[in-house]
């Protein structure tokens, strides 16, 4: 019958599967090894993206009445940031702080200059349990290279 042979062909596959992996320690481990790294890295690119938000996106969001941090430099934030940002060291944005000002739970939106320590403040915050953390993917500059407001010292 049918289920006979793939039963005899599982059989056969798992047995010359074993005899390999005995032969091949080191290399059986590799295997494992970056199937697992490749698994993580596509974990992490997906928690990524769940937070990291388009410029488009990103006006949604302040749309919706969300708090919005500018964790860039004072001397950048002086000169332009966007508009209704409030300028934070990123160690000043904690769990504990964001609980006492932000008590209706609204969206927050971090943003410094190119994305990258405002996407690594909002994977620590996430991680600890605060899902409404978002920051804009390419930071103030994507936004700006998106001709969107900014307040700057003209204004």
């Amino acid at each position: 019958s049918c289920c006979g042979y793939w039963r005899r062909l599982n059989k056969a596959g798992m047995e010359l599967l074993l005899e390999f992996i005995n032969n091949h320690p080191m290399l059986a481990l590799g295997c494992v090894g970056f199937f697992l790294l490749a698994v993580f890295n596509e974990l992490k690119i997906k928690e990524a993206n769940i937070c990291g938000l388009s410029t488009t996106d990103s006006v949604k969001l302040i749309n919706q009445n969300s708090l919005i941090f500018d964790i860039g430099p004072a001397e950048r934030y002086a000169q332009k940031h966007l508009l209704g940002a409030a300028n934070k060291k990123p160690e000043d944005i904690t769990e504990e702080g964001l609980s006492k000002s932000n008590k209706k739970n609204k969206p927050v939106l971090l943003v410094c200059d190119n994305g990258k320590v405002s996407k690594k403040l909002s994977l620590k915050l996430r991680s600890k349990g605060l899902d409404n953390i978002f920051y804009i993917k390419g930071g103030q500059t994507e936004w700006e290279n998106a001709s969107l407001p900014v307040s700057s010292l003209a204004d």
